[in-house]
C-alpha cells in the first residue's frame, strides 16, 4: 500500500470524492494533469474498486498525464481535453530550455496541473495544456526573456522518444542511500537525511529505510534533484564494487 505524505492527503481525499462519485452514481471524471507520484496513487486507490481509468498526456510516453475515471460497466470515448502548442520565435535571438519555458508558464500564475510536459522535437519546441485555458495562453503567453513568441496549436499526435543521459557510478552496494549520494554527488549522512526526511521514492513508493535494496530498472526519484533509473550493472571490480549504469531523463 502506498504510504501518503501529509501534502499529498489533500489530494487523496478529493481522489476518493472523486471515485466514489465514480463508482456509486455512475459519474465521468477527468483529473488535471498528474505527476507520475499521482498517477501511481490513483490506481493504487481505484484497485477492488467497479472504476476503470484511462491516462493521456497528449502523446505516446507523456509524463504528466490527465487521468478518466469512469465506472467499469460502461464504455467511454475518452475526450482528455488537451491542447498542444508549438512555440514559434525568431532562433536568432532566443534558445528555448525547458526552464525558461517553465518559467514563463508559471510566471502567468497558471496551475502546473493545468499544463504537462514540455517536449523539444528536433529544433522545435512544444507544450500540452488543458483546453480550457488555451484563449489566457494565446493572449498572454507572448514573450519568453523579452523576445516575442507566438503559440500555434498543433493538431497531429506527436512522436518522440525520451531522451536520457548517462552516468557510471561505482559502489559497494545498491543501497538507496549509497545509490543517491553517488549519483548527486552528496554525502552518505546527506542521501540518508533525504531519505528519513520522506523525500525519497523508489518506483513511485515512499521509502523511509536508508539501507533499502535497490534492484534494476527501478526509477529512484528526490525531491528537488530529480529522478533516475539504474540501467544496468555493467561490471564488478577485482575489489568487489559494482560499476552501475545511470540513466537520467534529459530536459
Amino acid at each position: 500500500m502506498l504510504r501518503v505524505l501529509d501534502d499529498e492527503k489533500e489530494f487523496v481525499a478529493h481522489l476518493n470524492e472523486q471515485i466514489e462519485k465514480v463508482e456509486k452514481n455512475g459519474k465521468v471524471y477527468l483529473t488535471k494533469f498528474l505527476t507520475l507520484r499521482e498517477k501511481e496513487i490513483i490506481k493504487e486507490n481505484i484497485k477492488y474498486k467497479d472504476v476503470s481509468v484511462i491516462f493521456d498526456g497528449g502523446y505516446d510516453n507523456a509524463e504528466r498525464v490527465r487521468c478518466l475515471l469512469y465506472p467499469s460497466d460502461i464504455t467511454v470515448n475518452p475526450d482528455f481535453n488537451i491542447t498542444c502548442f508549438a512555440i514559434e520565435y525568431n532562433k536568432r535571438y532566443l534558445t528555448l530550455t525547458h526552464q525558461n519555458i517553465l518559467g514563463t508558464l508559471m510566471s502567468l500564475q497558471i496551475d502546473r496541473s493545468l499544463f504537462g510536459d514540455i517536449v523539444f522535437v528536433d529544433t522545435n519546441c512544444y507544450f500540452f495544456a488543458s483546453t480550457e485555458i488555451s484563449y489566457v495562453l494565446h493572449n498572454e503567453f507572448t514573450m519568453i526573456n523579452k523576445v516575442p513568441v507566438q503559440i500555434v496549436e498543433y493538431n497531429q499526435r506527436l512522436e518522440t522518444n525520451q531522451k536520457y543521459l548517462t552516468k557510471e557510478i561505482m559502489i559497494t552496494s545498491l543501497r538507496i542511500d549509497n545509490v543517491i549520494s553517488h549519483v548527486y554527488n552528496m554525502s552518505r549522512d546527506m542521501a540518508k537525511k533525504y531519505v528519513v526526511a520522506n523525500n525519497v521514492f523508489r518506483n513511485f513508493q515512499l521509502i523511509y529505510d536508508p539501507s533499502a535494496k535497490c534492484e534494476i530498472n527501478d526509477i529512484i526519484s528526490v525531491r528537488k534533484y530529480g529522478r533516475f533509473i539504474i540501467s544496468q550493472i555493467l561490471r564488478k571490480t577485482k575489489n568487489d564494487k559494482l560499476v552501475v549504469e545511470i540513466k537520467i531523463p534529459a530536459s
